[in-house]
C-alpha cells in the first residue's frame, strides 16, 4: 500500500509543477528576455506655442500601454493584444514579449499613435508613443 501512495504523491507533485509552469502570455510573462520599452508622451501641452516660449511634450504617467500582434500587411495595424503594461511616473514602460513584430499604443490624451516594433531575442526594442492632447 505504501509504494502506491508514494507513487501517487510523486505524480501529483509532478502534475502541479507542470501546470504551475504555464504562464499567461497575454499578461506579458515570457521565458525570454526580450520585449519593448519606451516612453509615452502627451502633446501639445499649450494652446499656442511660440518660438520664444516653446511648449514641450509631457510624460504620460500611469497610463495603460498595449502591445498587439501586427496585422498582416499593415505596418501600423494592430491585431490581437498580446501584452499590456503601465507607464511609471516618468511615462516610461517595459513589457516582456517574445521575438516578433508588434504594434504598441497607449490610452492617454485623446488618441495615441500606433507604433511598430520589431523585437529580436535577447533585446528590448525602444518605442516612443506620442499621444495627442487635443489642445489647438
Amino acid at each position: 500500500m505504501r509504494p502506491i501512495r508514494t507513487a501517487l504523491s510523486v505524480l501529483a507533485a509532478a502534475a502541479l509543477l507542470a501546470v504551475g509552469g504555464c504562464g499567461d502570455e497575454s499578461a506579458g510573462s515570457t521565458a525570454s528576455d526580450s520585449g519593448v520599452r519606451g516612453l509615452v508622451s502627451l502633446g501639445p501641452t499649450c494652446p499656442v506655442e511660440q518660438e520664444a516660449n516653446p511648449c514641450a511634450a509631457e510624460a504620460a504617467a500611469d497610463v495603460k500601454v498595449t502591445v498587439s500582434e501586427q496585422a498582416p500587411g499593415e505596418a501600423y495595424g494592430a491585431g490581437k493584444p498580446v501584452a499590456t503594461g503601465q507607464t511609471d511616473a516618468d511615462g516610461r514602460f517595459r513589457i516582456d514579449v517574445p521575438p516578433g513584430d508588434y504594434v504598441v499604443t497607449s490610452e492617454a490624451g485623446m488618441s495615441c499613435e500606433f507604433m511598430d516594433a520589431h523585437v529580436t531575442d535577447g533585446t528590448y526594442t525602444e518605442v516612443q508613443v506620442p499621444c495627442d492632447t487635443g489642445i489647438r
